[in-house]
């Protein structure tokens, strides 16, 4: 594995905690997107059904926010099995948060994403995403996304092909039921990723297999290529310092000159009905 090069930023203004803290992040909100010809969309409540999106409405853009492409890219594929990709590959200086697990549901984190113009996909376990569906339906009223992440939290490199496949398919109709949003892709915990779990991913008609290239930790961004790149996916957690990690990725991106991509809108494709 690539030696994990730190990039430390300023984390001592925030709070601990489920407090939301005070940080200064400056960036120019513009309201409404292109996509509604710049008139501000009203939230709406998210209600179970079958017919499903594949991106989520877009309610705020800042300098943090980019522009949807044009086209979703294409990702080399093999027969049987679905493509691994930590890195988006695009010239595109645009970066992809993700956020996993969700056993802390923090007040506020959607929130202040919204605020920053950060689009966010969250892989979630079924058991938690069932516990609080209402705070998760709010994430995608303010620009998240939401896909799977087992139910068990196994490491799949110890599970049988059987309870592999259960294990990747679990969340897939349960998720589409729960969230109205259409389940294109897949993160094994702990990044395990075999020839077993590609195939039950594409077996059970996951797009991808999402992994990543830098970390957050305790307001600490870990970059396994010493700096942002295009593309680049970032793993986050549903945790006590979600804000110190958010307020991290956000100033290493102004810093670098990165915005925030939605994974969907690269990956999937905007929804264009």
């Amino acid at each position: 594995m690539a030696l994990l090069a730190t990039v430390a930023v300023g984390v001592s203004s925030c709070a601990g905690g489920a407090d939301q803290p005070e940080w200064a992040v400056t960036t120019t909100t513009t309201a409404g997107t292109p996509e509604t010809g710049g008139q501000a969309q009203p939230s709406t409540t998210r209600a179970p059904s079958s017919t499903t999106t594949t991106t989520a409405p877009r309610s705020r853009r800042t300098d943090l926010t980019a522009p949807r492409p044009a086209a979703p890219v294409v990702l080399p594929t093999e027969p049987g099995l679905a493509p691994v990709v930590s890195r988006v590959p695009t010239t595109d200086r645009v970066i992809f948060l993700t956020i996993d697990d969700g056993i802390w549901r923090l007040p506020g984190v959607a929130e202040k994403l919204d605020e920053l113009g950060i689009p966010f996909t969250s892989f979630l376990t079924q058991p938690y995403a069932r516990e609080d569906v209402d705070y998760w339906r709010r994430t995608q009223e303010l620009g998240g996304t939401i896909q799977g992440h087992t139910t068990n939290h196994p490491d799949l490199r110890k599970t049988n092909p059987n309870r592999t496949a259960l294990e990747v398919c679990s969340t897939r109709q349960p998720f589409e039921e729960l969230f109205g949003q259409e389940q294109t892709l897949f993160r094994p915990p702990y990044g395990a990723v075999t020839p077993t779990v590609r195939q039950a991913a594409a077996g059970c008609g996951f797009r991808a297999v999402v992994l990543w290239k830098g970390t957050l930790n305790n307001g600490v961004l870990a970059l396994q290529d010493g700096q942002l790149k295009p593309g680049d996916i970032i793993l986050m957690h549903y945790r006590p310092q979600a804000f110190e990690d958010i307020q991290a990725v956000a100033l290493a991106a102004l810093a670098q000159g990165f915005k925030f991509g939605l994974l969907e809108d690269y990956l999937v494709g905007p929804d264009r009905s």
